[in-house]
């Protein structure tokens, strides 16, 4: 398919930003996706973060054919969130739209996005997106309800929906766009302390900010799983630094919003109890048994996640596939109680 490289008649509609680190086995692959757009009016910044790789004579390859794209380069590996504010630093687009440098897009995705938001009036849009791998297996996050009608979100939702071993469809894994003019300034950027999300970080600042979200059923962004994918890797340290974010947010709303506090505590409780299985898995395989026992009777609820399936347990989206395992743990049980306890608070 040929590639139209005319540059822009008028100031971008959508500044892309792509972060990129060694990702030169997929990254022309998502050059290309942006390229191939329907919506002409749009600009491509990737940020490369000190890769060591070919990632830097790819870039400078499509830049040649085509101006809409841009580089910046990290003179040192920073992580995903500073790759991203320096490409946000440079964007001139209406709107921001976020793409990983292994991702796809579908061709009428940006034009799609773009004129509902601007219809419905939403300051950061997002759709659906589908999993795929190597074996062509593939998975849409937004199943069920969540699938059929588009849906606002409030920060509400967006909190009671990122809990770790909750239900219903995590959707700080969406790719947003946001609108620059009111989302993006010189005080709201990415996390820089975070290397997994930092997007979610940013959707849930800017709506606590007053910013209105709406997602779109539509699955046209497309997020590769593969080995070296970061997204779906979770340590002890990723997890600390999760924690740590949320702890800072929970400080904001002490202030600006009491009412938001019990439903934030309730994300750092499970946070934690990602953090103790993480920990319980790393004891487990390197036999230290007394420091697993002592895990386990700490945090029970870490403990009963052993009894989930492995496929399950090392899923990306698990959580969609735990509402049909055999068993559902008391944890789950207990944690679907305190979230509907912590909803019920005082607006």
């Amino acid at each position: 398919m040929s590639l139209d490289t005319a540059s822009p008649v008028r100031p971008p509609v959508v500044s892309v930003i792509m972060a990129n680190h060694n990702g030169a086995a997929y990254l022309a692959e998502a050059i290309a996706s942006v390229r191939r757009q329907s919506l002409r009016e749009l600009e491509l910044i990737v940020s490369d973060d000190a890769s060591s790789d070919d990632s830097v004579k790819i870039i400078e390859g499509a830049i040649t054919d085509d101006s809409r794209i841009h580089l910046v380069r990290g003179a040192q590996n920073s992580g995903p969130a500073s790759a991203r504010n320096r490409a946000l630093a440079l964007a001139k687009g209406d709107w921001i739209a976020v793409m990983d440098s292994d991702d796809l897009m579908h061709p009428d995705r940006l034009q799609t996005l773009v004129q509902a938001a601007e219809r419905d009036g939403a300051d950061i849009a997002a759709d659906d997106l589908v999993e795929f791998d190597t074996s062509s297996c593939s998975a849409r996050l937004l199943t069920g309800k969540w699938a059929r009608e588009a849906f606002w979100v409030d920060i509400r939702d967006y909190l009671r929906l990122n809990m770790f071993y909750g239900s219903g469809p995590a959707l700080g894994y969406l790719k947003p766009l946001f609108r620059s003019s009111s989302c993006i300034d010189t005080t709201t950027r990415y996390d820089e302390s975070l290397r997994i999300g930092e997007d979610f970080d940013l959707t849930l600042r800017l709506l606590q900010q007053g910013m209105k979200f709406k997602v779109y059923p539509s699955a046209l962004y497309f997020y590769r799983k593969h080995a070296a994918s970061t997204s779906h890797r979770l340590n002890e340290a990723v997890l600390l630094a999760l924690k740590a974010a949320n702890l800072r947010f929970l400080e904001r709303v002490r202030e600006d919003d009491p009412s938001l506090v019990p439903m934030v505590e309730l994300r750092n409780r499970s946070i934690e109890t990602a953090l103790a299985y993480e920990q319980l898995l790393h004891a487990l395989k390197h036999r230290n048994l007394k420091k697993a026992l002592h895990i386990a009777v700490r945090e029970p609820s870490a403990a009963a996640l052993l009894r989930l399936p492995i496929s399950v347990r090392l899923s990306r989206f698990w959580r969609l596939s735990l509402k049909s395992a055999p068993e559902r743990t008391r944890h789950q049980q207990s944690f679907n109680k305190d979230l509907s306890e912590a909803d019920r608070e005082p607006r």
